[in-house]
Parts: C-alpha cells; structure tokens; sequence
C-alpha cells in the first residue's frame, strides 16, 4: 500500500542525503525577473491570501508536498542534478514567483527557463526522520521562487528520490508527473530529446485563461446559479463535517493531525465495486452513496452534500503539466435510506455528474459573485471539509510507481475541516484523513471512520439494505 499522510509521518531509510537546489547563479537571476500581468489561479491567490494573513501575524505559512520513491542501485548524483533540471527547465510552473508587496498586493514575476540551474549539495549521513525536518527547514514558503527541493538518500544498494515542492506550484499529480520524468531521463539517455518532442502546457496560460473564463460570468450565468442553488438549499453554507472538531469554547487555527484506515479489503473490496455495477454506476458514486449512508447513521439526515476535488487538466499537454490544477465538484442530492443501496447509488451518481459539470467554475469566483447577496453564508477565506476518490490501479504507470515504492505526505499545517482521500488498490480501499489535531476531531474522525467502513461492509455483503454500524463512544 502506497504510503501517504504527513511529512513528520514520513520514516525514510537512514542514509547519505544529498540536497539538489536552485544555483546561486539562478537566485540571483530572479531579482532581475521580469513582472508579468498575469494573475495567479483562484487557488493560488486564496492560498498567498492566506499567506499574506499569516505575514501580517508575522508567521510563516507553507504547504509542502512530498513525493519519494526509491530506486536500486548506486546514485549517480551529477546525473540525478541534470535531470532535476531538465524538469524545472521544462514545466514553466518553476518560473514564477509572486512578490507580496507592503500594500499585499500580489505581482506576478517570471524568470527565464536558461537561468535555472540546480545543483547538488552532499550532507553526509543523516538518519532517516530527520531528513523530513531538514528539507522543511531548507524550503522556503510560498512568497519565495525557489520553494523547491529535490533529494538523494542513499542507502547502499538503493537509494530514495525526494521531492518537496510548496503547494503553491504544484498538487498530486504534479508529484507523479516529476517522478515519472525524472525515472526517464536519469536511466534512458535518449529521454531529454524524446521529451522535448511531447508538448507541455503552460500553467501561467492556463492561470490566464481561468480568469478570462471567470470574468465573463455574471450572476445569472447558468454555472453560478446552479452553484447558488446547492449552497442556499445548504442554509446558505457550504457542507460541513458531521460531528465536532473541536471544544464549543476554543477559536483560531490549530496544527493539521493525520489518520489512515482501510475501509475494506480482499474480497470484501471486490464484493464493494460488485455492488456498484451491480447497480450500474462507477466506484466513485458507489463511494459517494456510502458517505451519504453513513452521515444519515451519525445525523439522521437525507440530504448529502459534500464537496470532491477535480484534477482539471485537459487534453495531452495539460495531462503532462505541472501546477496546481484544481477545482471542486459540489455534490448534492436527497435519498431515502430505506430504497436501499443502488437507488442512493444512482442519486449520488447522477449528482457526481451535474456537479462536473460545475466544477468549470471556481467556487472561489462564485463567492466573488454572491458574497453579498441575501441568504448567502460564505466569504472569502472559506473551509469545507472535502472527499477525494482515487483509483490507483487505473492512474498510468501505476505498476511504476507500486515497483519503486512511491509516496506522497504534505506537511502539517493547520486545519479547520476534515479533508479525505479513498483509495481503491489492487488488494484493498482505504483512507487517509486530514483534520483539527483536537482531542474532539480525534474522537471524531475515529467514529465517522468506523460507520463508514461499517456502511461499505454491508453494502458488500447485502447490496439491499444498510446495518446501523454507529457505537458512540
């Protein structure tokens, strides 16, 4: 099972680690940056508006995203060093960095892809959970161009390849596509030419085509009033998690807590995605009907709204691109728990594929729009919790990645709401969770697991009916 949850998590083998960063050439180089007018994404700006709320605070604030995997053999570490940057080179997501200047205003500054030189920097041996701390400390956050690391473990025999880049710059399929472009071109001389031959998009372009989109959108767009209407049939809020997170009598943010657990495994899995085409939809909306099944256990509620993250890259040059493709899927519907599980399956199914249709549209350029409108709860600086589903049998190079022993962790953080991500292996569905590190939350997140994987286990066994599963503790 691939490894995930939170760098202080992450347990790497002990090793010689060697440290790949920017050239001094190349950070001087970003001083003389040219400004461009290109504005950050959606999710960029609410992420350095966080930023700029933290710098006020006179506190750093960073996401980092890490990938590793490990590979055989002795590292040759000039090659790995050319190879990092071959892919920083390539993927103009590297090239910006965005100034927050006395006023937090955000500009756009671009640095040419010939100035960009990475190099290496030998640490000596280092034991496995300290390199996490270390590469923290030497990443800088999101108001810093390189807010980039590359790493080499090496263990003797095999080596780990680490990855840590500042979410602002990247997400998890950005993780991927670096590993698989780095793996190319350290083992096949001829991938530097083969690659330059395969178109990559631009994600400073697509940042500028999302808010051209954006822009041209009004009120009564059909887009937003959709939108409008699953969040006012919500009270005018977004979802929320079931259960509390925290104590009636504690405010402000709190440091992010991680938890993993397999939901079904073996043939119960199996006997799961059964029942889903059993009742003719896909995995992902049997997931979904679960999810539903087991608020309604905790709350007693029929309606389900959640909200599901969307890689959204499209097309081939945008599949091989690197940045922070990103949107969000509302999903909404009302159910009757006694019509059992493949007619809630269907509802979540038809939901998961209006609310596609949505997600074209940035929530964050909806509250925009209808922040001051009556009814309307949600401001800037919104948290929800969200549920992610990933199939990783299906992602390509997906025997890749289970033979060099990928994975993935994000740093701690804080965290208001509960963010989920279930994942389908060949032997297993399970998943991690991130939410409020509270004795509550904790409490919580421990029930809701708990129902849920009780929920997914009869609809494995029964397909008609759904056990009451919840204890409370």
């Amino acid at each position: 099972m691939m490894q995930s949850g939170l760098i202080d998590d992450w347990r790497p083998k002990s090793g010689r680690l060697t440290i790949i960063r920017p050239s001094e050439g190349a950070r001087a180089a970003v001083i003389r940056a040219r400004i461009d007018p290109t504005p950050p994404s959606f999710q960029q700006d609410a992420y350095l508006e966080m930023a700029r709320t933290a710098k006020r605070a006179g506190r750093r604030f960073d996401r980092l995203i890490l990938c590793a995997f490990t590979l055989g053999g002795e590292p040759d570490i000039e090659a790995l060093a050319r190879a990092t940057t071959i892919v920083v080179r390539r993927h103009d997501a590297f090239h910006s960095w965005f100034e927050i200047d006395a006023d937090f205003r955000i500009h756009r500054h671009v640095l040419d892809a010939e100035n960009i030189e990475l190099v290496p920097d030998a640490w000596g041996e280092i034991d496995g959970p300290m390199v996490s701390r270390i590469l923290q400390h030497v990443t800088p956050g999101p108001s810093s161009w390189d807010c980039f690391t590359f790493a080499v473990i090496d263990h003797g025999g095999s080596f780990t390849v680490v990855v840590a880049c500042d979410h602002l710059n990247c997400d998890a399929v950005s993780g991927g596509i670096i590993s698989g472009e780095l793996t190319q071109l350290y083992f096949d001389p001829t991938a530097e030419q083969r690659l330059a031959t395969v178109p990559v998009a631009s994600y400073r372009e697509h940042c500028g085509r999302e808010r051209s989109r954006a822009a041209e959108l009004e009120v009564s767009s059909p887009q937003i009033v959709e939108w409008a209407d699953r969040i006012l049939t919500n009270g005018g809020r977004l979802p929320s998690f079931p259960l509390p997170l925290r104590a009636t009598d504690t405010q402000g943010s709190v440091s992010a807590a991680s938890s993993r657990q397999v939901l079904l495994s073996g043939a119960a899995a199996e006997k799961f995605e059964a029942q889903c085409a059993r009742a003719g939809v896909r995995l992902v909306s049997g997931l979904f009907a679960a999810a539903a099944f087991a608020e309604y256990e905790i709350t007693r509620r029929t309606s389900y709204f959640t909200l599901s993250p969307k890689n959204t890259r499209s097309g081939d040059a945008e599949r091989a691109s690197i940045g922070w493709y990103a949107s969000l899927i509302p999903i909404s519907f009302d159910f009757d728990p006694a019509e059992g599980f493949a007619a809630v399956a269907k509802r979540a199914d038809a939901a998961f594929e209006s609310g596609r249709w949505l997600s074209d549209v940035s929530l964050h350029r909806v509250v925009e729009l209808l922040e001051s409108h009556d009814g309307f709860e949600v401001r800037r600086g919104w948290v929800a919790p969200m549920l992610s589903f990933l199939d990783m049998r299906k992602l390509p190079g997906a025997e890749l990645f289970s033979a060099i022993d990928f994975s993935f962790f994000g740093s701690r953080g804080t965290s208001e709401e509960v963010y989920t991500w279930v994942q389908r292996t060949d032997d297993m569905i399970w998943m991690a969770s991130l939410y409020p590190d509270t004795e509550v939350a904790a409490a919580s997140m421990a029930r809701y697991s708990n129902v849920l994987a009780g929920v997914m286990e009869s609809i494995a066994h029964t397909g008609s009916r759904v056990l009451t599963r919840d204890v409370v503790a």
